[in-house]
């Protein structure tokens, strides 16, 4: 072949979804890695600027970070946003928040609250105070607590009860869920009369309670029977006069209240859930019934000592216990708890982070842990991690994290702040929101992983990016857009911004280098004369992107040139004759941008939105020429 007019890649073109490659050479990565990029996106082959997002409460709630961002649905499909900042519960109503009545300083400000939604009602609890539930309009307990007993007894008229008698009281919810009995009633002792009370017991208001039921043994009995129900929360008297044979069913039992849980699942028509003050307990609802939880219902998982239960996962037929130096795997082939086991994972991963897994491609994704030290993200598969090959043009390295490419980065996150690592996946996309670099003590950066497949011919599975700019303390998904509460104290939501590429009015810093390519084959070590690249751009606005250029390693930022990438379009009104070009114009232009001067045995590109409000890049493919220097 001619020394002459070389083009690389022959009879190709370089993509760019890649993703980012930090870990191995940037001579050696994939054609379409990065050994440095931020704040884009891939799409089919295509790297460009991600959108940016914008604040929503056009009033802060104060000087808070999120405690939890989370959505309720009901039963008509409708949502509601709902979100804790400084103890307080709010709910999104157009651009402001709107307290929740009753959910004021409930919980402690700067605590994470943990929420799950089931039948109609949002369960949340930080692990602090008792849990509590939501549905749309009423803030109560999430159990149903046993009722005091506090009635006392009064003179009462002739009547059909002679003998020993004694009652207890229960609490019912508006999901007509029963609570435990009280304490048993000192005896009444009577001959031939009524018994009338006063002082029955009446639940506070946060208690949630419609209705109470009264029980009442038989005579010189010591079981207890369905004596009447009140269908209120407020009358406090009651009067006696039914015979034994006309009492009704016993009393429950094994009503439970549920733990001071800080995480909580849905899963298999019930609720999981940790203890707060049971480290290695895990409780369950029984089925169908999330407002309750037996005593029975719990599973002890790691130790009491040193592998306690941090987080759940879901894997088709098993929830996922990540414990602090073990993972286990809880296979439910149905809803018999008597079938149910528990398996120790083989996997050398754990997680620290409650709110950091997520489920892509049928797996649990999660922010592993192993000897104690975050080591990146991995994905569980079964009862082990599964693992990730890299594919280099110069052979193969084997790994078994998900991050394995953005390797020096993970062991850039703070490792005190492991636990504040909250995830969501949106639109074939997981978010990693963390706390990267010291002195940093708030979730900082942005982790997203596309495990789409856009290009078949790609050869990494999942394709990362950092962003900047964001201080996510937790997503959300609320009517099919992605928004997050910020874990600095400024008390804001943020939504994503489509079409627009600032963060609220700030200018998004998003570039791509390329990798350093150092010709066609059996060339790497020959110097080139670099003459022009050629590269399909989208044109974005009435404005300049850049494009830059170094060879050999240089540690500089290169030659900088800017292509422009306004569409030229005029229409009716706004053009002036004469001048303008008439027409709608393109949306993308092939640009072949020539590189005078520039020579070297390796080459690197760089795209950017100079860094500039409102301006965006996207570079479809790229190729260049140049001619062989030096061969003998």
């Amino acid at each position: 072949m001619s020394n002459f007019k070389k083009i690389y890649p022959h009879n190709n073109k370089v993509l760019f979804d890649g993703g980012q490659n930090s870990k191995f050479e940037k001579s050696i990565i994939g054609d379409n890695e990065s050994p440095d990029c931020l704040n884009v996106v891939f799409d089919a082959g295509s790297v460009g600027t991600r959108e940016g997002f914008k604040i929503i409460n056009t009033a802060s709630v104060g000087s808070y970070v999120c405690d939890g961002l989370y959505v309720r649905k009901g039963t008509n499909n409708a949502e509601t946003m709902v979100g804790f900042y400084g103890g307080n519960g709010y709910t999104l109503a157009g651009t402001s928040f709107v307290t929740i009545p009753s959910a004021q300083s409930v919980f402690t400000a700067g605590v994470r609250v943990g929420a799950a939604t089931m039948e109609n009602h949002l369960f949340v609890g930080n692990g602090g105070t008792d849990p509590y539930k939501w549905n749309g309009t009423d803030f109560t307990l999430h159990g149903v607590k046993s009722a005091p007993n506090s009635s006392v007894q009064y003179t009462g008229a002739a009547g059909v009860l002679t003998g020993d008698y004694r009652y207890k009281f229960t609490f019912v919810n508006s999901a007509l869920v029963e609570g435990n009995p009280s304490a048993a009633s000192t005896t009444f002792v009577v001959t031939a009369a009524q018994i009338s009370m006063i002082c029955v017991p009446v639940a506070p208001q946060s208690w949630g309670v419609s209705t109470r039921n009264i029980y009442r043994t038989v005579t010189s009995g010591s079981t207890w029977f369905r004596h009447s129900t009140l269908n209120d929360n407020t009358t406090t008297t009651l009067l006696d006069n039914t015979p034994d044979s006309s009492l009704g069913v016993a009393a429950p039992s094994e009503k439970g209240m549920p733990p001071k849980y800080s995480t909580i699942i849905y899963f298999n028509n019930r609720l999981f859930m940790n203890d707060n003050d049971n480290p290695s307990f895990v409780w369950y609802s029984d089925l169908n019934e999330p407002y309750t939880v037996a005593s029975t219902n719990f599973q002890i998982v790691g130790d009491a000592a040193s592998d306690f239960f941090v987080g759940f996962g879901i894997q088709d037929s098993s929830l996922i216990l990540f414990c602090q130096r073990n993972t286990y795997v809880w296979y439910q082939p149905d809803t018999t708890p008597g079938n149910w086991k528990l398996i120790k994972s083989k996997s050398p991963y754990t997680s620290k982070s409650p709110f950091g897994q997520f489920n892509f491609k049928n797996k649990v994704g999660f922010p592993a842990v192993q000897n104690d030290k975050f080591v990146g993200v991995a994905a569980f598969s079964g009862e082990s991690i599964e693992s990730t090959t890299s594919v280099l043009s110069t052979g193969t390295a084997g790994a078994d994290l998900l991050s394995d490419r953005i390797e020096p980065d993970m062991f850039d996150i703070q490792e005190a702040y492991v636990g504040n690592i909250s995830s969501i996946v949106y639109k074939n996309k997981a978010y990693i929101a963390l706390t990267k670099d010291s002195p940093n003590t708030t979730n900082n950066r942005v982790y997203v992983m596309d495990f789409s497949i856009d290009n078949l011919s790609k050869s990494q599975r999942e394709a990362w990016t950092p962003w900047s700019g964001l201080n996510v303390a937790q997503f959300v998904i609320y009517n099919g857009s992605l928004y997050f509460g910020t874990s600095n104290a400024v008390g804001f939501l943020y939504k994503e911004d489509p079409g627009v590429y600032a963060d609220n009015g700030v200018a998004i810093n998003s570039y791509f280098w390329t990798k350093e390519f150092t010709g066609l084959s059996g060339e790497d070590s020959f110097s080139k004369d670099l003459r022009y690249s050629n590269l399909l751009v989208d044109l974005a606005g009435a404005y300049n992107m850049g494009f830059s250029v170094k060879t050999d390693s240089d540690s500089g930022s290169g030659t900088e040139y800017d292509i422009d990438i306004d569409p030229e379009s005029s229409l009716w009104g706004s053009m002036v004759w004469g001048v303008d070009t008439w027409g709608g114009g393109s949306y993308q232009k092939d640009v072949r941008q020539y590189l005078a001067g520039s020579r070297g045995k390796r080459v690197q590109f760089k795209f950017s939105n100079k860094n500039t409000i409102n301006q965006r890049f996207k570079v479809h493919w790229l190729n260049f020429t140049y001619n062989l220097k030096g061969q003998r």
